[in-house]
């Protein structure tokens, strides 16, 4: 039945009851005259029961029945309409209307579309376009959800990856190919369930693997059972990173590193579990450089003592609490002090200094290191500028660290301190290590060009401790060579440190340039290097690093009574 046809049904049992009521009116008037009045004393009863039949009953009657039929209707309607939304499948037939039919027919499709694009918003939300693995927030559901169930006995695991080399490899391979190497590397993470055999294999039950930032994944494992097996896992992943990535016909090589949370003991929630995992994983980044680690509470307590580290630190640089510490700079030839190196020191507001290797690698890591670097020179030309108000001659070497290298304002910088100090620049000495200096001569180049036609002088550092390419390091404009205290201090260790020593000297000497040993601590060492013309002499057997003060009174007392250095080790103050 149609719902013109429902309509029509009800309409004739109405229309029918109006009929019938015009019929007993007009059978009233034929009866009784058209003088008839229904209030009249004479009236029969039935005429009372007659009228209201027709009047009241027949029409409630008539509106029961409709009502009682589209209410049935409609029910089964929508009943219809509830088990299409549990299934699609379901069919019309069962529905009476063609209009409903219709209706529900346009509303299964619209369900059928809203449920595909909420299907493909959800997938967008849990999955991470670049390698198609599940993403952060799926990681953290799945993990949330292993938590209710993992106990002590029965523990769950996190595994925070992260690759190896894997902005060499970019580079080597260019941004275009960057989607490609990502995807390989997911697919190797992804086959961790078939490189991983044995009992092993049993804590990969129920394994959640996640694409999170950059090159950082997730493993989750909510049936971990034991340590060995995580740790096995870990095993066999750097086994399988071990062979090389193939992207348009390039071999890469990447490896994978890892911070290891264990669950209940380490961590309750999804926020501390993805937390620790990678506060073990910074660990192995600063300790080893490469490897797994697991978490253990300790890492905590030094976390929060690097943060408070941290905070210090950016309260020193507002406060300019870094000075510069001298240490003499002596003459093998005559004995004097020709000049000082400039090294860093944190003065604490209570009176305690703090030496550069507990603070330095820190502020490189949050990006302080340039103030720093910025403070101390100023603080090495002003006190130069000092000396040689006194009488004192003497040049200062500052060291500049790569970080500060690495910026386009280090000639600026320069410039500045030896403005506001009034320092001439042939009295300043920069030095840059040899890895800085192989590593990008052209810009080592750029930046020294204006600053030594000023008269500024260049020295390296560290040389022979890196990869020394010579044929690079004879065309940049360096003035002196400064031997490593490595090479010193195993003068009388190490048969390679002699021959080393020798050669470094001779390679100055033949390209003109000064050489500077640092790291004397003997007269065995200082006579060494006196007999094989090294120029200048450096180390604590002649002075440590001295304030500046103390550094003036040094020079004040120092005096040169012979002309070996054996004699000048104890006449430094007189």
């Amino acid at each position: 039945m149609s719902f013109r046809q429902f309509a029509a049904s009800v309409a004739g049992i109405l229309g029918a009851s109006v009929f019938l009521t015009f019929c007993a009116v007009f059978l009233a008037f034929s009866m009784f005259g058209p003088g008839f009045s229904i209030i009249h004393a004479d009236t029969p009863l039935w005429i009372y029961g007659f009228v209201l039949f027709m009047f009241i009953v027949v029409p409630i009657v008539v509106a029961f029945f409709a009502a009682n039929f589209l209410s049935v209707r409609m029910q089964s309607f929508s009943e219809h309409l509830l088990e299409a939304g549990a299934d699609d499948k379901v069919h019309a037939t069962r529905l009476s209307f063609v209009e409903l039919r219709r209706l529900r027919v346009g509303i299964r499709r619209q369900v059928a579309r809203l449920r595909r694009e909420s299907d493909a918003l959800r997938k967008a939300a849990y999955t991470d376009p670049r390698t198609g693995l599940p993403n952060t927030l799926a990681l953290t559901d799945a993990i949330e959800r292993g938590l209710t169930i993992a106990n002590f006995e029965h523990p769950a695991a996190m595994i925070y990856l992260d690759i190896d080399g894997y902005g060499r490899a970019l580079e080597s391979l260019g941004e275009a190919h960057h989607g490609e190497l990502m995807r390989q590397i997911s697919a190797r993470i992804g086959k961790l369930f078939d490189i991983v055999e044995g009992p092993s294999g049993a804590a990969l039950r129920g394994a959640t693997i996640a694409s999170l930032q950059s090159d950082e994944f997730g493993v989750f494992l909510p049936q971990a059972r034991c340590r060995e097996d995580v740790a096995s896992i870990a095993r066999s992943l750097r086994t399988a990173f071990a062979a090389p990535f193939v992207v348009e016909g390039v071999p890469v090589q990447a490896g994978i590193s890892g911070g290891i949370v264990m669950a209940p003991e380490d961590a309750d929630t999804p926020d501390k579990m993805i937390r620790h995992a990678e506060l073990a994983l910074t660990l192995v980044r600063k300790e080893s450089k490469t490897g797994f680690r697991f978490y253990t509470p300790r890492m905590n307590r030094l976390q929060r003592g690097r943060m408070k580290l941290e905070n210090e630190l950016r309260e020193a640089v507002v406060n300019r609490e870094f000075k510069a510490v001298f240490q003499p700079k002596i003459d093998f030839a005559t004995g004097k002090i020709v000049g000082a190196e400039a090294l860093a020191r944190w003065s604490r507001p209570g009176g305690k200094t703090i030496s550069p290797g507990a603070f330095i690698p820190v502020a490189e890591d949050i990006g302080l290191i340039n103030q720093i670097g910025a403070q101390i020179l100023e603080s090495a030309c002003v006190c130069a500028k000092e000396w040689m108000d006194a009488g004192h001659a003497l040049s200062v070497a500052v060291n500049v660290s790569p970080r500060q290298f690495e910026r386009n304002d280090l000639t600026q910088t320069v410039l500045r301190a030896l403005s506001q100090s009034g320092l001439p620049p042939s009295r300043l000495e920069l030095e840059i290590t040899e890895n800085i200096a192989v590593s990008d001569p052209d810009k080592v180049g750029r930046v020294m060009e204006p600053l030594r036609a000023m008269g500024v002088r260049l020295a390296i550092d560290d040389f022979g401790t890196g990869h020394s390419n010579l044929s690079i390091l004879t065309q940049l404009p360096f003035d002196v060579f400064k031997i490593d205290r490595q090479f010193v201090s195993g003068l009388q260790t190490d048969r390679q440190a002699a021959p080393i020593i020798e050669m470094i000297l001779a390679m100055a000497d033949t390209l003109g340039m000064e050489t500077v040993a640092e790291g004397i601590e003997t007269a065995q060492q200082a006579d060494f290097l006196s007999k094989r013309g090294c120029t200048i002499a450096q180390g604590f057997l002649y002075s440590p690093g001295l304030a500046q003060g103390d550094f003036l009174a040094f020079l004040k007392n120092w005096t040169v009574d012979s002309e070996t250095p054996e004699t000048w080790q104890v006449r430094d103050a007189g």
